[in-house]
């Protein structure tokens, strides 16, 4: 029973990444790559208000990883407090983390902004994960 349950996150994060609304690929179809990812994140965005693919990304990307790690039982990489936290918020954050880390655009996107997201919003021993 548990091995469906890990393939079914796999399929379901897999439809979800490979969505063209969450991950955009190159024609060589490679990962989107952090600079990519901010190149699109600032396209018609203004301050308080993250685009719409941007967000989606970001919200994508969270509801997979802890998929997977609910799937692994393993401990969480990140915990937002989604009471706390709109996503409007999460993504301003992912936004600035993004923009610091100029020097590693042409990293993969997913791995810089999983790394932006324990730095941002790290887990302590009374954290809530999203």
């Amino acid at each position: 029973m548990i091995l469906y349950k890990k393939l079914f996150f796999i399929l379901l994060s897999l439809v979800i990444l490979n969505s063209p609304m969450t991950l955009a690929e190159d024609a060589d179809g490679e990962m989107l790559s952090a600079g990519e990812l901010l190149k699109n994140c600032e396209e018609n965005a203004t301050p308080g208000a993250p685009n719409q693919y941007c967000m989606r990304y970001l919200f994508g990307l969270i509801q997979t990883v802890m998929m997977l790690q609910q799937a692994d039982q393993s401990p969480p990489i990140f915990c937002i407090n989604p009471q706390v936290t709109p996503i409007q918020e999460a993504t301003e954050n992912m936004i600035s983390y993004l923009r610091g880390q100029s020097s590693r655009s042409n990293e993969e996107a997913q791995k810089i902004v999983l790394e932006g997201l324990s730095k941002t919003y790290p887990c302590s021993a009374a954290g809530s994960r999203i």
